[in-house]
């Protein structure tokens, strides 16, 4: 009886540490698992590649482009704040700039204007006057292609390609590239969406 029980003391003890170690392996492989997972994120971030600067540059570029359309400062940027990866800033209530931040290097891999209709009741205001789709765009433009001279033949080319100059009853949608950067132009719920990153093919 006892050499029974002595027996079974083993074959208990065997299947417990068997369950320990399988439990082992699971937490392993579950951690192995998110180990990947950020390590398909990170790679994802890198083959998105980088418009060339940082959010701070991008508050400083925007807002010295935007003098040069309208000069009253009212669409003028004080900061950016970046939460997991991407930033949102109203610049007024028909113009919002958001993109997408690699947290590491604080490098923009993408940068959007959303471009919302909206009714104004004074049609003098500066808002009116300089907040139009090609000025929206030239903003777009002037913000990433710092470094390189863009011609005024340059801006008219794009904005064609990308369906900018098309008729009202058309939808906005298309492709183009000036210099480093792939922008792209679609209309969608949101309104106009204006998008830059950069040209990898």
């Amino acid at each position: 009886m006892r050499k029974q029980l002595y027996f079974m003391a083993i074959i208990l003890l065997s299947a417990s540490l068997l369950v320990s170690c399988k439990g082992d392996d699971k937490a392993k492989d579950k951690k192995d698992d998110a180990k990947a997972k950020i390590q398909q994120v990170e790679d994802k971030i890198i083959n998105l590649g980088s418009l060339g600067f940082t959010t701070e540059d991008l508050v400083k570029n925007w807002n010295e482009a935007q003098a040069t359309i309208e000069d009253s400062g009212s669409y003028q940027i004080d900061q950016i704040n970046v939460t997991n990866g991407e930033f949102r800033k109203d610049v007024s209530d028909g113009l919002i700039l958001e993109g997408i931040v690699n947290e590491q290097t604080n490098e923009v891999i993408r940068l959007s204007l959303v471009k919302k209709e909206i009714e104004s009741d004074n049609l003098n205001s500066a808002l009116d006057k300089y907040e139009d789709t090609i000025a929206a765009f030239f903003l777009l433009v002037a913000v990433t292609n710092t470094e390189e001279a863009v011609k005024e033949d340059d801006i008219g080319k794009i904005t064609n390609k990308l369906g900018l100059l098309r008729d009202k009853d058309k939808k906005i949608s298309g492709t183009a590239t000036l210099n480093n950067v792939k922008y792209k132009a679609v209309e969608n719920e949101r309104g106009l969406v204006l998008s830059a990153v950069e040209k990898t093919d």
